[in-house]
């Protein structure tokens, strides 16, 4: 791969932003331009971005409204939705909005990584 792979991090949770991060720095594909809690500052951060990990629940807005705002500015931004929970409804409702893909906190962690760079590397 000619260059890393530049993911952006949000989650409201300080934990969970802590081990996505982790376990993307710790994979050679991968460098971490930020983790933060909110939309806001994804919406200042997405720039340098090539995929987003988002959580449905950020600090100050939801992962669809995130979605809807980052496809309105910058439409073929993958992002992919990583979550605690997987009602069909949630997923599907992610996907319609442009989700690349939705993970869980229960996916394997080289399948989250893999499919991280998947959507990553064909946008």
């Amino acid at each position: 791969m000619a260059h890393s792979i530049k993911v952006l991090v949000a989650d409201e949770s300080s934990a969970v932003r802590l081990l996505v991060s982790s376990l993307l720095r710790d994979d050679g594909r991968f460098d971490v331009i930020g983790d933060v809690a909110t939309g806001a500052a994804v919406l200042d951060r997405y720039g340098d971005a090539d995929v987003v990990v988002v959580d449905l629940v950020l600090a100050d807005t939801d992962a669809f409204t995130l979605m809807d705002e980052l496809r309105r500015r910058e439409a073929d931004l993958p992002v992919v939705v990583f979550a605690e929970v997987d009602p069909p409804y949630l997923r599907s409702e992610a996907a319609s909005r442009g989700a690349a893909a939705f993970f869980t906190h229960r996916t394997n962690p080289t399948q989250l990584l893999d499919g991280i760079a998947a959507v990553a590397t064909d946008a």
